[in-house]
C-alpha cells in the first residue's frame, strides 16, 4: 500500500475523537498496522506500548509497557475500522491531539483517514495468566442511550466472544507473556 496513513481513535465512553498523529506506524498492509506510541497523558501506571491492529477481526493488541520499556500486560481492545465518514462527529464530540486541526484543514493532501471505533469491550491479558473482561457495562450504556447501533453492539459481543475463545483453547499450553498466546488466529 502506498497511501500515507493517519489514525484516529473514535471513543463513544467518553464522547472522543483523538488524532494519533504521533504513533509511529512501524507496519502497514491490507492485515495489519503496526504502531508504537506513547502515553497521550504522563502516567504512572504505564509508559506506552505496541499496538498491532488486525483490520479484518476487528481486534487491536497492545503490549504495554512500563517507564523502563518492561512488559506489564496485553490490553486488547475491540474495534472496527472505519473510514473518512466516521470523522463527521456531532458536535458534543471532543476532539483531541490535533483532530479539530485536521477537520479544519478539511484533512491532509495525500493522507487517508483511518478510524479505529473503540467498540468498548476490553480484554486484559496478565503475565500471570489473568484474563480480565472490562467495559461490558459500557457497552450495554452505549446501546441503551443510542451512542451505538444494536449492528456495533453485535458487532462487539460477537467479536469479544470469539477471541475470547483463542485465549482460553492456549491458556496453559503457552506462557501468557508470550506475544503468540495473544495472537487473534
Amino acid at each position: 500500500m502506498s497511501d500515507k496513513i493517519i489514525l484516529f481513535r473514535r471513543r463513544f465512553i467518553p464522547n472522543e475523537l483523538t488524532c494519533l498523529k504521533d504513533d509511529e506506524i512501524l507496519a502497514y498492509n491490507d492485515e495489519k498496522i503496526v504502531t508504537r506510541w506513547d502515553s497521550l497523558k504522563p502516567r504512572t501506571d504505564f509508559a506506552g506500548g505496541l499496538s498491532t491492529y488486525y483490520r479484518k477481526k476487528g481486534i487491536k493488541i497492545s503490549k504495554i509497557i512500563d517507564n523502563e520499556g518492561n512488559f506489564l500486560h496485553w490490553y486488547c481492545d475491540i474495534v472496527m475500522e472505519c473510514g473518512e465518514e466516521a470523522l463527521d462527529v456531532d458536535h458534543n464530540c471532543k476532539l483531541r491531539n490535533g483532530a479539530h486541526e485536521f477537520l479544519l484543514s478539511g484533512g491532509l493532501s495525500g493522507v487517508k483517514p483511518i478510524v479505529y471505533q473503540d467498540l468498548l469491550i476490553d480484554i486484559i491479558v496478565n503475565p500471570n495468566g489473568l484474563i480480565e473482561v472490562a467495559d461490558m457495562d459500557e457497552l450495554a450504556e452505549a446501546q441503551k442511550t443510542g451512542l451505538i447501533t444494536p449492528e456495533m453492539t453485535d458487532k462487539a459481543l460477537r467479536t469479544a466472544e470469539s477471541y475470547l475463545h483463542v485465549l482460553y483453547s492456549r491458556y496453559g499450553k503457552i506462557d501468557c507473556s508470550d506475544e503468540k498466546f495473544v495472537i487473534p488466529y
